[in-house]
């Protein structure tokens, strides 16, 4: 059996939503095929293993002494001791299930590619450019594929020039427009402004979750679709499509998690065959310009009464792995060994590169000591 590693929490304002994606996981994998370890990330980044994880009541303990290691013990969890680092298990593939900052930003791919883990997910080029709205924007619309209106500025730019940025935006994007901390995910932070008060209120609450803030124009007419994407470098399928009801400018956190009834999705949409072909297209094009791998949804923004498709955003790490949008082809189980095989591949793929090269260019420095006299000159 493998030994399957679920890493889930994290110090991330999207903490809470990662458990729910985790436990939806969880309460999915073979439990006969793999040895399942769930890793609990606290708000400070403590870990912990929770074999309990169904019980709400284990996240507030304070996690302790759990570790990923490399060196001596690579692709070792382990755990402090009476006598030292106990090892717990060695990890044969993880899972991020970690939304916003520290997870699904790349920290955590890097964090176990260091450690030669293969990882379900996308790497950490691919996760932190997700991650950050402004510059995926930026990725995207130097690619040929259509965005909203949009513009990026950091707290530094609106503390030094507020009301230069404000005339900027209203000429250049015009309200209504949509205010959104830069790196963040699941609504939080994100509000419409329809004058000039609301847009520095809007602003300011989004600064307060992020030190960059994207604003981007309000799409009139609009039907959000979504679609997911899976693979890897070698082979790259999309799913059905979806669309959340009662869609008027966005869900925000409470409408998408909280009141379900006002959120529900319709499965399998179609809107036409011209259309539909374009979304999947575009879905394809984001995932390979990316370097994506594993699985992650593209949030499509139409333009009905312009007949227009502009992506939003991608989510390297989608809620429940967005396992609702394939669940005609794979159960949830089936789509995790799908993702377990296609991260031992990607893992195998990536490791055909050489990452050493011989020279000679020691052999002048034979002498370290002339090494530090050379440096104090160069100084």
């Amino acid at each position: 059996m493998k030994n399957l590693a679920i890493f889930y929490g994290g110090k991330s304002v999207e903490h809470d939503i990662s458990i729910i994606t985790a436990i939806n996981l969880l309460s999915n994998v073979d439990k006969k095929k793999y040895n399942v370890f769930p890793v609990y990330i606290d708000k400070n980044n403590n870990w912990k293993i929770l074999k309990n994880y169904m019980n709400i009541s284990s996240y507030i303990c304070q996690p302790s002494g759990v570790f990923l290691v490399t060196g001596f013990y690579n692709k070792y969890l382990v755990k402090k001791g009476a006598f030292g680092l106990k090892r717990l298990a060695k990890i044969d593939v993880a899972i991020n299930c970690c939304h916003g900052a520290y997870g699904e930003d790349g920290s955590l791919s890097g964090l176990l590619k260091l450690a030669g883990i293969p990882l379900v997910g996308s790497g950490v080029l691919a996760s932190s450019v997700g991650m950050d709205k402004a510059m995926m924007k930026d990725v995207f619309v130097a690619n040929g594929i259509p965005c909203p209106k949009y513009y990026y500025f950091t707290e530094m730019d609106y503390n030094i020039h507020k009301y230069e940025l404000m005339n900027k935006l209203e000429a250049d994007i015009e309200y209504p427009m949509i205010v959104k901390p830069s790196g963040l995910g699941s609504s939080i932070g994100i509000n419409i402004s329809k004058n000039r008060q609301d847009l520095i209120n809007n602003v300011e609450i989004a600064l307060k979750f992020d030190k960059k803030v994207i604003v981007e124009s309000v799409i009139e007419n609009l039907r959000e679709i979504n679609c997911s994407v899976i693979g890897n470098y070698n082979e790259v399928r999309t799913s059905i499509l979806e669309e959340p009801k009662n869609w008027k400018t966005f869900l925000n956190f409470d409408e998408k998690y909280l009141n379900f009834d006002s959120s529900k999705k319709q499965i399998d949409v179609h809107i036409n065959q011209q259309i539909d072909d374009q979304i999947r297209q575009l879905a394809i094009k984001c995932f390979k310009l990316l370097g994506c791998s594993g699985v992650v949804r593209i949030d499509f923004l139409y333009d009905e009464k312009n007949d227009k498709v502009y992506v939003n955003e991608i989510n390297t790490v989608p809620g429940s792995l967005a396992n609702y949008l394939w669940k005609d082809e794979y159960s949830f189980s089936q789509m995790v060994d799908l993702l377990v095989s296609l991260a031992e591949k990607e893992y195998q793929y990536m490791n055909e590169c050489s990452y050493t090269y011989s020279s000679n260019v020691l052999d002048n420095f034979k002498d370290m000591k002339y090494i530090s006299k050379v440096n104090k000159f160069t100084k």
